[in-house]
């Protein structure tokens, strides 16, 4: 337990990166190691007193670790609850904080901001998570935000009551769920998805295996008897996108093909804008390649039980069209966001001080937006995919479509690209960009772990680059934990493997 004399050894600088220290003397070694000043193991008992009225005090030069010597007035007092201030001896009264100042009016703000505070839920649902939080959808979809919101909070700060209060709204909304799913197929059953989506964060979050199972077979039943057009309004076409990408990723792991590689779903919820290709954002476009991948995968599982050249010559077929499609999607993308990145030497530059001293290769790649980094990120994580499909049937030296002029960028073009380690790099420097850039965007990104987790069983063998990739995951607490190098998305096939035969 930090601050409890005989528990927490460790110097102050380990124990705020809550990281094992060596209880080096004069100063920690890790510390040292990594880069950070060590602030020494000397345990002080301090008295902090706090008044209300410090809130409207002008700010001082002390820095935040300096605290009042001076005991606090009456009139500092006399409007403070006596379980916040430390109490006399001579038995005087003390007034109770008035209702109004009581944190408990301001619980259900500090929840929603801790769950919006993790990028990766935010931005996998923007902008419906954020009007479900603000009741700007519908009551069910708010008591969704509340299950999911105490409960996360209460784990995480290890509030069993906040969990319990969690658990119940969470109980209280699936049964409401199920009454209204007694109707589905009826105007209004699209909204449904908005707290089921909810309910499926909740319990990837928790995790509950057997109720995210039920969450996706609900989504799954209740989008096909919706149809795609329903999805064709503003509101509610961005709650598909976000739909839609889970129901990719489970076909990715679970290695089945899904309804949404059919013309419609590909078509009709974006018809309102056009319906055409070029009307959807870059990302969108991207997912169109990406939905057909669990089919391949699921051809491929059947071709090694049961071989057909037919079967085969088939996929290759359908496999280097979609690689062709990615291609013009780079084109395009080329045209639209020409000079929109660059390298830079982090010496040169104060700012990036900051980055992992186990960081492979010296450059830092910028991005001129947190979204350019995104749509590239995943373009290179895509193609990936199919370049490592088409090779478990095809040599790597075999022809690919017809390459297209050299590029302006620090990135690479597919006809620049000598090896997929190239690819996977970039997207190490796209994720880099994004973790430091992550707060300055709104924008819907809609697989945020995805890329990373594909560029890192492709470097698998490299252990300075599995070095670099950990190090950036462990950045932040929202990524601290994600594994690397288990193919988490059901490819089963030898990324590394086919990575040094495109080297050779």
């Amino acid at each position: 337990m930090v601050g409890v004399p005989g528990r927490s050894k460790g110097c102050h600088t380990c124990l705020r990166r809550r990281v094992k220290c060596d209880e080096s003397t004069p100063a920690c070694r890790r510390c040292e190691k990594a880069g950070y000043k060590c602030s020494g193991y000397e345990r002080k008992l301090e008295m902090r007193f706090h008044t209300f009225a410090e809130r409207h005090a002008q700010p001082t030069s002390s820095t935040p670790t300096e605290i009042s010597k001076a005991a606090p007035t009456l009139l500092d007092t006399q409007h403070v609850h006596r379980k916040l201030v430390l109490s006399s001896n001579d038995g005087g009264d003390q007034s109770s904080v008035p209702p109004e100042m009581s944190l408990v009016a301001f619980q259900e703000s500090i929840q929603f901001a801790y769950l919006f505070n993790n990028f990766v839920w935010s931005s996998y649902g923007t902008p419906w998570l954020q009007m479900s939080a603000e009741g700007k959808i519908d009551g069910l979809s708010l008591e969704a935000s509340r299950a999911f919101s105490l409960s996360i909070f209460g784990k995480h700060h290890h509030q069993n009551d906040i969990q319990v209060l969690g658990a119940i709204h969470y109980e209280r909304t699936v049964r409401a769920l199920t009454s209204r799913l007694y109707n589905v197929g009826f105007p209004g059953s699209e909204t449904l998805i908005v707290p089921i989506l909810i309910l499926l964060l909740h319990s990837t979050s928790v995790p509950d295996i057997q109720a995210s199972s039920f969450h996706i077979r609900g989504l799954l039943k209740l989008i096909q008897i919706c149809g795609p057009e329903r999805f064709a309004v503003d509101h509610l076409r961005p709650v598909f996108e976000s739909c839609r990408a889970t129901l990719v990723t489970v076909g990715l792991i679970s290695k089945t093909r899904t309804f949404l590689e059919q013309d419609a779903w590909l078509t009709k919820p974006w018809s309102a804008i056009g319906g055409a290709v070029n009307n959807k954002n870059a990302q969108n476009q991207l997912v169109d390649i990406l939905v057909y991948i669990p089919g391949f995968l699921q051809d491929q599982a059947q071709l090694e039980r049961w071989p057909s050249e037919h079967l085969k010559l088939d996929l290759i077929q359908r496999i280097e069209h979609q690689i062709a499609r990615i291609y013009d999607w780079r084109r395009r993308w080329d045209q639209v966001n020409c000079n929109t990145m660059w390298e830079i030497d982090p010496k040169f530059d104060p700012s990036y001080h900051h980055l992992s001293p186990t960081r492979a290769g010296r450059k830092v790649m910028l991005f001129s937006s947190f979204t350019t980094a995104t749509e590239i990120a995943l373009y290179n994580a895509v193609i990936l995919c199919l370049f490592s499909l088409l090779f478990t049937f095809k040599p790597c030296e075999s022809d690919l479509p017809l390459p297209i002029a050299p590029s302006q960028t620090p990135l690479f073009l597919h006809s620049e690209v000598s090896s997929l380690i190239e690819l996977a790099v970039e997207i190490c420097h796209a994720f880099e960009f994004q973790l430091a850039n992550v707060h300055r965007s709104h924008d819907s990104t809609l697989f945020w772990l995805f890329p990373i987790e594909i560029a890192s069983n492709i470097l698998e063998d490299d252990a300075e680059y599995i070095s670099w990739i950990r190090a950036m995951l462990s950045t932040s607490q929202v990524t601290r934990g994600y594994g690397t190098g288990q193919k988490t998305y059901g490819l089963n096939f030898e990324f590394a493997k086919i990575a040094r035969m495109t080297t050779n």
